[in-house]
């Protein structure tokens, strides 16, 4: 029975490792650690033989099913047997052990590896590799030492799959071998760097140019796709994608905010002339002005006044705002002018009685203001009270002496004066008076201007008799 029982545990330690979850370790190492040390040999004699059978039938049957369920089986067996050879050594030593199984057989049973951790095992691209290792246990000699070849060679700078072995071998020269599967693969996106301003801000109506992104990635350079546009034509906010796929199909991606903005105000051009002039009292109708903008169409406002019945200078605003609320302004100057001579409308000619010194008042129409001035009075020497009189006038046109006139002393040969149609032309004359002559007349003019606000000036001679 002890020649059957090696043989087998020799069949079942080269290359199968235990697959048994955890939830069923726990399960058997309980019941192993509840047995007598005859209930572990017992239970040791029982698996040793169900797995010969298992094996037995394993080489006969085809059904896949029915492989994996001895498969399986066998694993657990395989486990349970590992937890009563622990056991045994714990309660009674490597040496009482050997005594149970030495009936002068040599020892031909390898050692039971155990991996640790997972088999396969997977480990990022670019990260380092830890091996986890393995353990051994002898039916024999109990722990085994394990020596571990090929994870120097576990490349993590390259995608790809390679095989960690494990080597154990117990005091009687009989080795076991056992080997993990170490997978890197690569699930880290490539890092994607925007190049330039982000955000970045592009004037309305501007070429936007964009500068683009770069790659970077453990497995090798990536070209980078952009997605996405810019309208300059349109203020808003616009977002470019940028991708880059490696070979194992990862996807890193970044953005850029390209925002478009207005802050160009419209332009505005004053429509006719600038400056303007304007007579007074004249109506003045505005020609306007116009607005371009990269925006649209946009209105021109005009604030501001002309006030043509007052000689001066006027400033028009023209303002435009844009959607973006950049405002454009011009102006234009509008002269209000007075270039028209004020109209004599007063008599043409005026009758001043002897020793008065009121003559009357000279009148004009004028848009503007009108001052009166009194220039040469030609006509008879003639005496008042004091000497000879001074014809006069006030700003305002009114006419006098400043002493009354006597008529009754006339110098001879006088010098007479005649006025024309409308005061154009004087007509001169001479006389000779003699004596002194009751109810006697005399004949003189005076040059009278009147000046406007703007310095037009009229000037007429008046006849007086």
């Amino acid at each position: 029975m002890k020649k059957f029982y090696l043989v087998c545990l020799t069949v079942l330690s080269f290359g199968i490792s235990a697959e048994v979850s955890s939830e069923r370790l726990a399960e058997i190492n309980s019941s192993v650690n509840s047995m007598s040390v005859n209930e572990l040999q017992d239970r040791k004699a029982y698996l040793i033989n169900e797995q010969a059978q298992l094996l037995k039938t394993a080489q006969s049957t085809q059904s896949p099913s029915n492989v994996k369920s001895i498969s399986n089986r066998l694993d657990e067996i395989r486990a349970e047997l590992s937890s009563i050879q622990k056991a045994l050594i714990a309660m009674i030593g490597i040496a009482a052990i050997n005594s149970l199984t030495d009936d002068g057989y040599s020892d031909t049973v390898p050692p039971v590896i155990t991996i640790n951790g997972s088999n396969p095992a997977t480990v990022e691209l670019g990260s380092v590799y830890n091996d986890a290792g393995a353990t051994a246990m002898d039916a024999f000699h109990g722990t085994t030492s394990v020596t571990t070849s090929g994870d120097s060679n576990v490349d993590t700078s390259s995608i790809g799959s390679f095989i960690v072995t494990y080597t154990a071998t117990d005091l009687s020269g009989n080795t076991a071998t056992a080997t993990r599967v170490v997978n890197v693969v690569d699930t880290t996106a490539p890092v994607v760097t925007v190049t330039g301003d982000n955000p970045v801000t592009v004037e309305l109506g501007d070429t936007y140019t964009d500068a683009g992104a770069t790659s970077t990635d453990l497995s090798a350079s990536y070209t980078v796709v952009t997605t996405g546009t810019v309208d300059t034509d349109t203020v808003g906010e616009y977002i470019l994608t940028y991708t880059s796929t490696d070979s194992s199909g990862n996807v890193g991606t970044a953005t850029r905010t390209v925002n478009v903005v207005d802050t160009t105000a419209p332009v505005v051009t004053v429509t006719g002339d600038n400056p303007a002039t304007t007579e007074l009292g004249d109506d003045y109708t505005d020609a306007g002005a116009t607005a371009t903008d990269l925006s649209g169409d946009i209105d021109v406002v005009t604030t501001g006044t002309v006030d043509t019945d007052t000689v001066g200078e006027y400033t028009l605003t023209y303002t435009a705002t844009d959607a973006s609320e950049n405002a454009g302004t011009a102006t234009r100057t509008v002269n209000v002018t007075d270039t028209v001579k004020p109209v004599f409308t007063s008599s043409s000619t005026f009758i001043v009685d002897e020793n008065v010194s009121e003559v009357g008042t000279v009148t004009a129409t004028d848009l503007d203001t009108i001052t009166f001035t009194i220039g040469a009075t030609t006509g008879p020497a003639i005496q008042g009270s004091s000497g000879s009189p001074q014809l006069q006038i006030t700003s305002d046109g009114v006419l006098s002496f400043d002493q009354a006139p006597d008529y009754d002393v006339q110098v001879p040969d006088v010098q007479l004066y005649t006025a024309g149609d409308a005061f154009n032309t004087v007509t001169k004359t001479t006389r000779t008076l003699s004596g002194y002559e009751t109810g006697a007349t005399m004949d003189f003019t005076a040059t009278v201007t009147a000046t406007d606000a703007s310095g037009n000036a009229t000037t007429h001679i008046l006849p007086f008799k």
